[in-house]
């Protein structure tokens, strides 16, 4: 797929048509539909689930794996490749405070695995609507996390989980930013066994997740209207040129993209 699309545009090809739209739940995650997705290759610290609301499927690969549905998941930190073109994607991109995060990490090697879109049908009227823009935030919040309900319904189960588990994604979320020495005063653990419990139960290692919180922080600050350079010194890249190579290392798309309001709606 690589090599046939090098030259075909990753986002907004048909945004004269459709814009994209992106509803921003903060440290839980994001819903991001479009009509025209080609990314030949990213690397995503979120698990991802994508479905289409036209039910026609998609093509996404990764380690030498092609699937292609309507719906699949995605492991954190998969290597991927995505075409979908004017199927009516919709992306949700499911962050590691959020509690359905390590499920995700469950998909088998290379990290994706085709869902049955059938089992998201109830929510079809839904989904259309997040696709042409026409949900509220609290809508697509609870759109949001009825889908990533209904997609880990699908996955592998896990064994049962210890009440910290909860107590760490409850503080997550409360603080995205919580330090190493905060977490291991809550959870009553050395700093040392936190942070590999951290990696167990989080399903990322700490230093990814650090990494993460620096996207999320410049995502955060870019909805707000901040410079490129403002939010490259507020986040910790060295300057604006490293924060939209890393960025577009993981998204495909420049940071600018998002606040062409020409080519994308916001709701956050």
């Amino acid at each position: 797929m690589q090599a046939s699309l090098e030259k075909v545009p990753a986002y907004g090809a048909l945004s004269a048509l459709m814009k994209d739209n992106q509803y921003w739940f903060g440290p839980c995650g994001f819903l991001f539909t479009s009509p025209w997705v080609v990314t030949p290759n990213t690397v995503r610290h979120s698990a991802v689930l994508l479905l289409t609301a036209s039910g026609e499927p998609f093509e996404v690969t990764a380690g030498g794996k092609v699937v292609n549905a309507a719906a699949a998941a995605i492991a954190p930190l998969t290597q991927r490749g995505l075409c979908a073109m004017d199927v009516g994607l919709v992306s949700l991109h499911v962050f590691p405070p959020h509690p359905c995060y390590r499920a995700f990490q469950r998909v088998a090697a290379p990290g994706i695995a085709g869902l049955d879109r059938l089992r998201f049908a109830e929510f079809d009227a839904e989904i259309l609507r997040a696709y042409e823009g026409r949900l509220t935030l609290r809508e697509a919040q609870q759109l949001f996390e009825a889908l990533v309900s209904a997609a880990v319904r699908q996955l592998p189960r896990a064994g049962r989980e210890d009440c910290a588990v909860d107590r760490l994604h409850e503080l997550l979320r409360e603080n995205p930013a919580c330090s190493l020495p905060e977490l291991a005063r809550e959870l009553r653990l050395s700093y040392t066994g936190t942070s590999h419990y951290f990696s167990r139960t989080v399903g990322l290692p700490l230093r990814s997740y650090q990494l993460w919180l620096k996207y999320m922080t410049a995502a955060e600050l870019r909805l707000r209207g901040g410079t490129l350079t403002e939010i490259a010194h507020a986040t910790g890249f060295a300057d604006s040129s490293h924060l939209c190579r890393s960025w577009q290392a993981s998204y495909g798309l420049s940071p600018s993209y998002a606040r062409d309001a020409s080519r994308v709606r916001i709701f956050a």
